[in-house]
């Protein structure tokens, strides 16, 4: 007499059937060690492993880039879903974790796995960094040739000298710009972007500041919040700066198409006493799916780009944080 058996390749996370001769039972039996990935290829092999194992299996035919599906133990399914995207498909169907920290792509700088083509320059150019995607271009340049820049993990920083650096941090979606200053400017200063711009267009919205990129049929794409600098100082009990102060942004159009986005920073902020490095407007491109938050009252706009999410008060009064969805 025989019967079939369904068994679970630990390594694999397969199940499949064996038709063994019965014998004897001589013991109890034992409980299946875990061993390998807590994953399988479909939701019945999850499920069987799910049982044996007595732990969480995820279910690699239901990833995605922004979500992970796994079977617990009693047979139910959970998903687990994320802002943005934590993986890329490759072209042979496998997956890959998002991974931003630069690396010497020829041409330019670019981040080991993103659902975005980011490139950051690798100096010797005035093209500093941008992000194609679904055939449009948004991309900011400076207006001086860029050295060489300092590459540590997924952050390029650029000297400009006079105590003054440019940075550029790759995102998963886009990136990151900021200037940071070491010490005061010994004259008022006024940094001139151009932009590169393909298929979208920069406004500034008159009521909150935030810089908004749409498409040619008018929808938005992705957004930043209204530029700000502050210094290195931090309250012991919000940790927020305490100096900080809104930039003064404009976005000028020529008669060409061309646009430039141009940042002038309040020469009176720099008469405090402020603790150095200053960072000045940290201008970033993000999907406008992710979540955002406001405070009140020292960012009562959202700040789609932050990459915090903060909710509740710091010190028990008026000073709110809620999150946007």
């Amino acid at each position: 007499m025989s019967a079939q058996v369904a068994l679970v390749a630990l390594d694999s996370g397969q199940s499949f059937a064996v038709t063994p001769h019965l014998q004897p039972v001589r013991s109890a039996a034992k409980a299946v060690a875990v061993s390998g990935p807590a994953e399988a290829q479909d939701v019945a092999s999850a499920r069987l492993m799910a049982r044996l194992q007595n732990r969480r299996i995820e279910v690699l035919s239901e990833r995605a880039a922004d979500a992970t599906t796994f079977v617990n133990p009693d047979g139910s399914l959970s998903t687990e879903t994320y802002a943005g995207p934590v993986r890329v498909k490759q072209g042979d169907g496998s997956w890959k974790d998002v991974d931003t920290s630069l690396m010497d792509a020829g041409a330019d700088l670019k981040p080991r796995t993103a659902p975005a083509d980011l490139a950051v320059s690798d100096g010797g150019d005035t093209h500093l960094a941008s992000v194609t995607e679904g055939g449009k271009t948004f991309g900011l340049n400076w207006d001086f040739t860029l050295p060489a820049p300092h590459v540590a993990g997924n952050t390029a920083t650029y000297d400009l000298g006079g105590g003054a650096s440019l940075s550029v941090e790759a995102l998963a979606q886009g990136f990151e710009q900021s200037v940071v200053l070491d010490q005061a400017p010994s004259a008022p200063v006024s940094y001139r972007i151009p932009l590169t711009l393909k298929g979208l267009a920069l406004t500034k919205d008159a009521d909150t500041g935030q810089l908004l990129l749409k498409d040619g049929a008018g929808k938005l794409v992705a957004q930043a919040a209204a530029p700000h600098m502050w210094d290195s100082s931090r309250d012991p009990a919000s940790g927020e700066p305490v100096n900080q102060l809104p930039v003064e942004t404009a976005v000028e159009k020529a008669d060409d198409g061309s646009t430039t986005l141009v940042l002038t920073p309040n020469p009176v902020f720099f008469s405090r006493d402020l603790t150095y490095p200053v960072t000045i407007d940290p201008s970033s491109t993000l999907a406008v799916t992710t979540d955002t938050w406001v405070q009140n009252p020292d960012y009562p706009d959202s700040q789609v780009g932050s990459q915090e999410l903060k909710s509740g008060t710091y010190d028990g009064s008026s000073n709110l944080m809620g999150v946007r969805r």
